[in-house]
C-alpha cells in the first residue's frame, strides 16, 4: 500500500531571527519618526513653537536675511531650524531648539532666511512675545536686544568708559569727544557672552570710567555669567560701579 503525504495548509511559525529583524525595522522607524518630528514637526505649531534666543548679528540685503545667534541658556540644546513670515516688509521670526539634539549638535546657528519684497524691520517672535531685531533706520540691532553687559552713568563727567576681560578691551570714548550723557545705558560688548559660554563658567571682567583728563573715576571687577544674558552696572555720583537689578 502506498503512502500518501498530506500537506496541511497553514502558516509555519517565524524564526526567532526574523522576529528581531522585524523588531528592529519597527524601532527604527518610530525612532526616525521621532527624530523628524523633533526636528521638522514643530513648525507645524508656528511661532507658537519658538523660543528665546541670543543674537549675534543680522544683517538684511537684497532677496536674503542673515541671522547669526545661539541658545541663550544654560544648559545645551541643539538648533532645530527657524520658522518666518514675511508680511508688509516685516519679517517675522522665530528659533526652536531642542534638549535631544544638544547632545550632538550646539545651540550656535547661522541661518539665510530667502525674502520676496523689500524688508524695513526684522522682528524676532515667540510664542509669548515680539521684539524688534533689525531695523532699516538704524541697520543694527537694537541695544535692547543684545546680549552682554550695560553700563549706565549716574554722573556727567565721564568721558570714557571700557571693559576689559581676558586680555581684551571694549568701550571708550564718544564719537564726539564729550562726556557720555547721564542717566542712559551704554552697550559695553557681547563678546563676553561667548566667552562664558565657552569657559562653561563666570569670566572676570573690570569696568573702568574716567574723566576729561583720563582719571580714573570708578573701577571694579566683576563676573559675567552666561545664564544671566544681560548684566547691568550703574557707576553712582560716589565713584562706586553698582549692579543694577532693574535694568533697562
Amino acid at each position: 500500500m502506498k503512502h500518501t503525504k498530506r500537506i496541511i495548509a497553514g502558516s509555519r511559525p517565524l524564526k526567532a531571527w526574523k522576529i528581531v529583524v522585524i523588531a528592529l525595522v519597527v524601532a527604527a522607524a518610530i525612532l526616525a519618526a521621532v527624530f523628524l518630528a523633533g526636528r521638522y514637526g514643530w513648525k507645524l505649531l508656528g511661532f507658537r513653537a519658538c523660543q528665546g534666543v541670543g543674537i549675534e548679528a543680522a544683517e538684511v540685503s537684497e532677496g536674503k536675511v542673515h541671522i547669526s545667534g545661539f541658545y541663550p541658556g544654560p544648559f545645551p540644546e541643539g538648533f532645530c531650524g527657524y520658522y518666518s513670515e514675511e508680511r508688509d516688509g516685516t519679517l517675522y521670526v522665530g528659533f526652536r531648539f531642542s534638549a535631544v539634539f544638544g547632545f550632538f549638535e550646539t545651540g550656535d546657528f547661522v541661518v539665510t532666511i530667502p525674502v520676496k519684497g523689500e524688508i524695513s524691520e526684522v522682528v524676532l517672535k515667540t510664542s509669548m512675545n515680539e521684539s524688534l531685531l533689525w531695523e532699516r533706520e538704524t541697520g543694527f540691532l537694537p541695544q535692547s536686544e543684545q546680549y552682554g553687559v550695560y553700563v549706565k552713568l549716574d554722573r556727567d563727567d565721564i568721558f570714557s568708559v571700557s571693559m576689559s576681560y581676558d586680555g581684551s578691551s571694549s568701550g571708550g570714548l564718544r564719537a564726539d569727544g564729550g562726556a557720555w550723557e547721564s542717566g542712559k545705558y551704554v552697550f559695553m560688548d557681547n563678546d563676553i557672552m561667548m566667552a562664558a559660554k565657552d569657559a562653561e563658567a563666570p569670566v572676570p571682567f573690570t569696568i573702568t570710567a574716567k574723566g576729561k583728563d583720563e582719571t580714573v573715576l570708578a573701577t571694579r571687577e566683576l563676573h559675567f555669567d552666561a545664564g544671566k544674558e544681560k548684566m547691568f552696572l550703574t557707576v553712582t555720583v560716589d565713584g562706586q560701579i553698582v549692579e543694577d537689578k532693574a535694568g533697562i
